[in-house]
C-alpha cells in the first residue's frame, strides 16, 4: 500500500512540475566589471568578461537560472602588482522573478574561483560567492546591473548585456 501511494504521489508531482507554463531559455551574455573592494580596486583596472546562463521556467513568472561565467581584470601599471592578472570563475544557481513589462530580480548563490597570476607566481581560491540581478529584458535582448560579492574577499559591480534564446 506504502509503494502505491508512493508512485501515485511521484506521478501527480511529475505531472505538476512538468506541466507549468514556464519559459525555458539559454542566455549569452558580455559584461563590464568595475572593482568596488578597497585592495582590488587600487590594483586592478575593471574587468570585462562573459556568461551563459540556463533559465528554467516554473509557472507564469518565475524561473530557476544556473550561470556560468568568466571575467578578466589586467593590473595597473605603476602599482607594487602591476603586472598581475586577476581572472574570476563564477558559478551560481538562483531564482529570477519577472514582472510585467520585461523588468525582473534574480537573487543567485554559489561559488566562485579567484585566480592570481604574476610572472612565476600563481594563486587560487574558492569561496562562497552571492549576486544580486536586476534588469530589463526586450525582444530578448537582456540588459542587467548586479552586486556580486564573495563577502570580505571581494565585491563588484557588474553591467551586462546579453541575448535569450528561446527553448520553446
Amino acid at each position: 500500500m506504502k509503494k502505491m501511494l508512493l508512485t501515485a504521489f511521484a506521478v501527480v508531482l511529475s505531472h505538476y512540475c512538468f506541466s507549468q507554463n514556464g519559459n525555458n531559455a539559454i542566455g549569452i551574455g558580455a559584461e563590464f566589471d568595475p572593482l568596488l573592494t578597497h585592495p582590488y580596486s587600487q590594483i586592478y583596472h575593471g574587468g570585462i568578461g562573459g556568461n551563459v546562463k540556463g533559465l528554467y521556467g516554473i509557472g507564469d513568472a518565475g524561473q530557476l537560472t544556473l550561470t556560468a561565467g568568466y571575467s578578466s581584470f589586467g593590473g595597473k601599471s605603476g602599482v607594487q602588482y602591476g603586472d598581475q592578472t586577476l581572472s574570476l570563475i563564477p558559478i551560481l544557481a538562483g531564482y529570477r522573478y519577472n514582472w510585467k513589462g520585461g523588468f525582473y530580480g534574480e537573487l543567485q548563490a554559489g561559488a566562485g574561483v579567484l585566480t592570481t597570476k604574476a610572472s612565476g607566481f600563481s594563486f587560487s581560491q574558492t569561496d562562497f560567492a552571492a549576486a544580486l540581478n536586476v534588469g530589463y529584458v526586450v525582444d530578448n535582448f537582456d540588459f542587467g546591473v548586479r552586486y556580486y560579492t564573495e563577502g570580505d574577499v571581494i565585491s563588484m559591480f557588474a553591467v551586462r548585456i546579453g541575448y535569450n534564446f528561446s527553448l520553446k
